[in-house]
């Protein structure tokens, strides 16, 4: 012990005799207990490796309030309620005035065009295109890459668009 604490009276100027190295070799053992007991870097113990927690668990009397996604919510997201009432307003117009829009016309305008007319008198045209009206999703994964099947629907869906704007044009033009 003499042999430390001589040698700490070299290295350290300030400190002059014997009893005074004592004093500073306690201190610095008792800074080290110290620091054990707060944890790392002066942190508190438990913070960063798992100590016992001060956390109250809420008891059975209270009341915990649970949120859930709703699993249709990002479905209802992208129904915009404008976009939903012109298309049952157009539904209502198709159903109720099949007469208006369902003319000779229209037959005239699908058995002219050789597309059209060939994929209606084939029965799997027929099948792939009822798909499309009871479960549409699944008929586009099915069909999405048939290029006979994605023509079809181009030509109809034009010869149909076609045929409804000028249905408006007349309305329009006997309005006016």
């Amino acid at each position: 012990m003499r042999k430390i604490a001589v040698l700490l009276l070299l290295l350290q100027p300030e400190i002059s005799t014997p009893a005074a190295a004592k004093e500073v070799s306690t201190v610095s053992t008792k800074k080290s207990v110290r620091s054990q007991k707060t944890g790392y870097g002066g942190m508190k113990k438990g913070f960063l490796f798992g100590g016992s927690s001060s956390v109250k668990v809420p008891s059975s009397k209270t009341k915990i309030t649970e949120i859930k996604a709703n699993p249709n919510a990002k479905k209802e997201s992208l129904k915009l309620k404008e976009v939903q009432d012109k298309m049952s307003e157009a539904t209502d117009f198709l159903s109720n005035n099949s007469d208006e829009w369902m003319n000779d016309n229209l037959l005239k305008s699908v058995t002219e065009d050789d597309r059209i007319a060939s994929k209606l008198n084939n029965p799997q045209f027929m099948a792939a295109f009822s798909e499309f009206q009871t479960n549409p999703t699944e008929a586009a994964k099915k069909y999405g890459d048939n290029k006979e099947m994605q023509d079809f629907i181009r030509a109809f869906s034009g010869l149909l668009g076609n045929h409804f704007t000028e249905i408006h044009e007349k309305k329009a033009s006997k309005n006016s």
